[in-house]
């Protein structure tokens, strides 16, 4: 009887010793598994041109997206959600009026993402989508 109280015990100081070990571990970034292929379509007349990049977040500025850090940022704090990105408040617009596609696929913590949405012109893409679209 002595020997499974002392096992009982035993197992109760190694578990209760343990679990400060357990939650003192490194908390997960949010948007580690963050990949995603951004397009970029501009049209001018009758020439389109298009261009695209990949978004790995965590990432280094000029690994793949050349705002890496700022892109992830924002798109960590609209968790994911295109549409919901803080964008900017001001930006340096020309006069050149040309609508802009862009789109958004891959997954965001797991969950697949797939977004598009055209402005019409680079002036309200920055506006609305601050550096994630800014390659």
């Amino acid at each position: 009887m002595n020997k499974i109280i002392n096992a009982v015990l035993g197992s109760c100081l190694l578990a209760s010793a343990l679990a400060p070990v357990a939650s003192a571990a490194a908390p997960v970034d949010p948007t580690r598994d963050a990949h995603i292929q951004l397009t970029v379509a501009r049209t001018q007349g009758e020439t389109e041109t298009v261009g695209f990049i990949w978004l790995n977040c965590p990432g280094q500025s000029g690994q793949d997206h050349p705002r890496t850090r700022a892109a992830c940022a924002d798109l960590h704090t609209a968790h994911g959600d295109f549409a919901r990105l803080p964008g900017q408040d001001t930006a340096i617009c020309s006069n050149d009026a040309g609508p802009v596609t862009v789109a958004a696929h891959g997954t965001y913590q797991g969950r697949q993402i797939r977004w598009e949405r055209t402005f019409d012109n680079d002036c309200e893409l920055t506006l609305a989508t601050g550096p994630v679209f800014d390659f």
